[in-house]
Parts: structure tokens; C-alpha cells; sequence
């Protein structure tokens, strides 16, 4: 399965809102750069929402990302 299967996966299965870092370190995938160009290419694809709200992990108001 590759990592953007991966973290589409997981935004969908889990339905909490995570930011970027959380994704990383919850899906173990590094750098963290890598899940932000992820999740930018599933919201171009339509697949996800970006937005800043409060994480469902970490607590903190960032840009998390949310299954449509």
C-alpha cells in the first residue's frame, strides 16, 4: 500500500481530523513534508477538505485535514 493510500485511508477509517504532524507521526511517515504533499494532491483530487480547525490529537488550532 503506498503512503497515500495510506493516509486516505486512515482519514477515512479513523473520521477524526488530523493536522500534518499528527499524520506523520501516527502513520510513522517521514519527513513530515512528505504527508503535507499528500494531502495537498487529495484535496486537488477532491478526496479530502484542508482546513484550519482544531486537531483531533494534538489539540492545537492548525490546517487539519478532513474526509469530505
Amino acid at each position: 500500500m503506498s503512503n497515500t493510500e495510506l493516509v486516505h485511508d486512515f482519514i477515512y477509517k479513523d473520521g477524526k481530523v488530523y493536522c500534518d504532524d499528527c499524520l506523520s507521526e501516527k502513520l510513522e511517515i517521514k519527513p513530515r513534508q512528505q504527508i503535507n504533499q499528500i494531502c495537498n494532491r487529495l484535496k486537488e483530487q477532491g478526496k479530502i477538505i484542508r482546513e484550519t480547525k482544531e486537531c483531533s490529537e494534538c489539540k492545537t488550532d492548525k490546517l487539519v485535514n478532513i474526509k469530505l
